[in-house]
């Protein structure tokens, strides 16, 4: 057997910290469906902003479910900006942002904005309503898609994912990963397209 010299055991120690690490990076991108509930997505790295489309986005129909259980699709936000925002309680980003939400939803939420929560949590309701009322969230307005089918449908790629809809329910901008969606820079950009839409 050779015997290794010192540059050979330096070199060999280099080679396990590498993979060391790439192996945690590895983890670190899947860790949330192992802690999750199965969901194909994976948290998003945290984005700068908010980013907004020179022009409007056609979606394709998505569907999602109420807390009744009951089919219904974002037609009856129509006539609104909306920001439709994709998390689960899984989801640690999610969570830290949601406070946010709801902020942002008192302040502008009226006739011409709302903002709607859509849980991609495969037991729904049963894992979304003790959330909510633990953390005061309940003003906020759910809706669910526990396969995340329509999420998928709508090009999400990981969660937190936050998508902008004028008030045809076209795509105006997106965000993946988690923001102080009332900080006074995103809510100025979400105020300026409820002013400019007519």
């Amino acid at each position: 057997m050779t015997k290794l010299t010192t540059f050979n055991t330096k070199l060999l120690l280099a080679a396990i910290a590498a993979v060391a690490a790439l192996g945690a990076a590895a983890l670190t991108l899947i860790a949330p469906n192992l802690t999750g509930q199965g969901g194909s997505s994976q948290s998003a790295p945290l984005s700068p902003g908010l980013h907004l489309w020179d022009g409007a986005r056609s979606l394709p129909d998505a569907g999602f479910t109420d807390g009744a259980g009951h089919q219904m699709g974002l037609s009856a936000y129509r006539g609104k900006v909306v920001l439709v925002n994709f998390w689960a309680t899984w989801c640690e980003p999610c969570k830290l942002e949601m406070p946010s939400l709801l902020r942002l939803q008192q302040k502008l939420g009226d006739k011409d904005f709302a903002v709607v929560a859509i849980s991609g949590d495969q037991t729904g309701i049963q894992a979304v309503e003790p959330f909510l009322k633990q953390n005061d969230l309940t003003a906020l307005n759910i809706l669910y898609d526990p396969n995340l089918a329509s999420a998928n449908i709508w090009g999400v790629k990981g969660l937190p994912t936050t998508i902008l809809l004028n008030r045809e329910g076209q795509e105006i901008g997106r965000a993946e990963g988690g923001l102080a969606w009332d900080a006074p820079d995103i809510e100025g950009q979400i105020e300026a397209k409820i002013k400019a839409a007519p």
